[in-house]
């Protein structure tokens, strides 16, 4: 764990020191402007600091936390646009189009040019995460899928993170627009909290009004297990949400059934062998001329879904990235960032994510909430 935050914290470091060194000292900032601008960079810092360790109570926790994210994803901005404009001019001294590296007049116009791109992207991936997700309708053809059940429709909601600050009526808003697109079945593909069941029971809650003709099923992301997952699982079926934890259901329409799969994050073993994902357990013994539809957090579960003939599998985690370029980082670890992808007979989908986790902004990988139409042939 003291590597992992010594690194951690080298790099955040590092995001602070470069836009320093760039925006302030090449810039020869006057001395106000410098003590203002390095003042700014403590506060906001620290503020993630605080906002990681939760070491600040509600209410004032959500406004903590909000303030930052909203830095985290800031400076992230600022860092890319300054590592962009090393690279052009970095070019520009190979190709000779520049005489010098670095001079005061070029400092300058390089500092101005970079604040007014972050502003105006900042300013949009704030407004885009403000925004109700958007219905994103995806037709789906999964291999040897009955035509008894063409049409079955699949609500997706994954990532919602709600956290210290996230009113009920936000997750009522998504509540009743889930209930108006009268799915078939609702899926809760993980990281739905932020927190603990103490801190967020209420905010949490509506979720029990969730309807589908044929139920409501729910699996355990990473962000789960960092809040508690045991209270939560306890929590959410209690207000009505089955839980798949290494679990499956058998739904029928008319005289067609199909099975509904769940297992816990892929790192749940991380925090004790029992609540690990056990796939194999989990779909042995079942009728296998019947499709089986997996719900699971992460996309890097589907190399063993599909070895073992899972129809489909649901998943998020990825949130496609949620700021431009973070999505080419995101697919170092999985190549599956958001839609469709086919692996032998096996489909998987990918969400966005309804929501955000850290900063509250979306840019370039826009949120979504999922209404996946099933169909045969």
């Amino acid at each position: 764990m003291l590597p992992f935050l010594a690194v951690a914290l080298a790099i955040w470091g590092a995001m602070h020191w470069y836009p320093y060194e760039r925006l302030i000292r090449d810039a020869e900032l006057p001395p106000g402007a410098t003590t203002a601008a390095v003042g700014a960079f403590i506060i906001g810092a620290i503020a993630v600091l605080l906002a990681f360790s939760r070491a600040v109570p509600t209410p004032w926790g959500g406004w903590v936390h909000r303030f930052a994210f909203t830095w985290m994803g800031s400076i992230f901005i600022v860092d890319v646009l300054l590592l962009v404009g090393d690279a052009i001019l970095a070019l520009a001294r190979v190709f000779g189009g520049a005489t010098t590296w670095v001079s005061l007049d070029l400092a300058r116009e390089r500092a101005a040019t970079t604040v007014v791109a972050a502003a105006v992207a900042i300013v949009r991936a704030l407004r885009n995460a403000s925004l109700p997700a958007p219905v994103r309708r995806v037709e789906v053809r999964p291999d040897r899928w009955p035509a008894s059940l063409d049409g079955l429709t699949i609500a997706v909601i994954s990532d919602l993170h709600i956290a210290p600050g996230t009113a009920p009526g936000y997750v009522r808003d998504i509540v009743e627009r889930t209930n108006a697109l009268a799915p078939d079945v609702v899926a809760l593909c993980g990281d739905l909290v932020d927190g603990s069941v103490d801190t967020l029971a209420d905010a949490v809650r509506p979720l029990g009004d969730l309807r589908a003709r044929l139920g409501t099923f729910a699996v355990t992301g990473n962000h789960e297990f960092f809040s508690g997952a045991l209270p939560w699982v306890a929590f959410l079926r209690k207000i009505g949400i089955d839980v798949l934890e290494n679990d499956r259901r058998t739904l029928s329409v008319g005289d067609t059934a199909f099975d509904v799969a769940g297992v816990p994050d892929f790192m749940a073993g991380r925090f004790g062998s029992d609540g690990a994902p056990k796939l194999a357990d989990t779909l042995a013994g079942r009728d296998t001329t019947r499709p089986v539809i997996l719900l699971a957090h992460q996309p890097r579960q589907f190399d063993e879904a599909a070895a073992l003939g899972v129809t489909l599998q649901l998943s998020g985690h990825t949130h496609g990235g949620q700021i431009w370029p973070f999505t080419l980082l995101v697919r170092l670890v999985d190549r599956r960032v958001a839609g469709v992808y086919r692996q032998g007979r096996s489909l998987l989908y990918v969400s966005r994510g309804i929501r955000y986790w850290g900063p509250p902004m979306r840019l370039c990988a826009p949120h979504e909430l999922s209404l996946l139409t099933l169909r045969a042939g």
